[in-house]
């Protein structure tokens, strides 16, 4: 093992959480000669696209008993990278005190980028173009959200996510018995912090200092009667206003 302190803070976790909840509550509407007859929402899954397009495929017409309906949002993580360009030294401390003679500290988080692809699955353009106009303005590209990263240290870390680019899938050709679906697929880059081992500690409320053996001249500050600042020596354990 790498140190003999286990530790698990469950960052990656509480990021794909967050993420999936910012796609939670999108819905689209069926109209009619402008009218709106049935609102419909959006589910969302952590699942890779293949496995939708998979069932769909084998079952086009939905004839089995299932929940995998379109339109729907599946989401994944495609890779972790290490990103130097937000490294911090790795020796120093990140030091929190929760008010009551307690604290902990931590080493510098360590950056990296998390690539995730957010799919969206429909039946034809229109519920498609609903779902994304609902997700692009957000994006500015880039949206921040904050986490409880170390509930430890109490450190609240604040991930931006940016959506890097969409691409467009759009599968209209075949016979009538093969059912279409558009996907579309955007990919985002979240910027994550890893934190280590939190150590615990107590706050340092006193200090004790020896100036009964002082031997070497010091300039410090004082203040005459009026208040004023002066000027100070101490030679040999003496002091001697100038």
């Amino acid at each position: 093992m790498l140190n003999n302190n286990i530790f698990y803070h469950g960052i990656t976790r509480k990021i794909i959480v967050a993420f999936g909840s910012l796609f939670s509550d999108i819905r689209i509407n069926r109209k009619m000669d402008d009218e709106t007859i049935q609102t419909i929402a959006v589910p969302i899954a952590y699942a890779p696209k293949e496995k939708w397009l998979v069932r769909i495929e084998q079952d086009p017409n939905l004839d089995n008993h299932t929940y995998t309906t379109l339109p729907r949002l599946s989401f994944e993580i495609t890779g972790m990278n290490y990103d130097a360009g937000r490294k911090m030294n790795r020796m120093g401390f990140v030091t929190c005190g929760d008010g009551d003679s307690n604290m902990t500290k931590t080493y510098s988080p360590v950056p990296y980028n998390i690539d995730i692809s957010l799919y969206c699955l429909t039946k034809t353009q229109e519920d498609a173009l609903q779902i994304v106009e609902q997700i692009f303005p957000v994006f500015t590209p880039e949206y921040t959200i904050s986490l409880k990263g170390v509930p430890e240290s109490n450190i609240i870390i604040d991930i931006p996510i940016i959506l890097q680019g969409v691409s467009i899938q759009d599968d209209y050709d075949g016979d009538f018995n093969q059912r279409r679906f558009v996907t579309y697929t955007m990919n985002f880059t979240l910027k994550a912090n890893f934190y280590g081992p939190v150590v615990n500690g107590k706050i340092i409320t006193n200090t004790l200092i020896d100036v009964n053996n002082i031997t070497d001249t010091a300039i410090y500050a004082n203040h005459d009667a009026e208040g004023n600042p002066t000027t100070g020596v101490i030679t040999d354990n003496w002091t001697e206003n100038i």
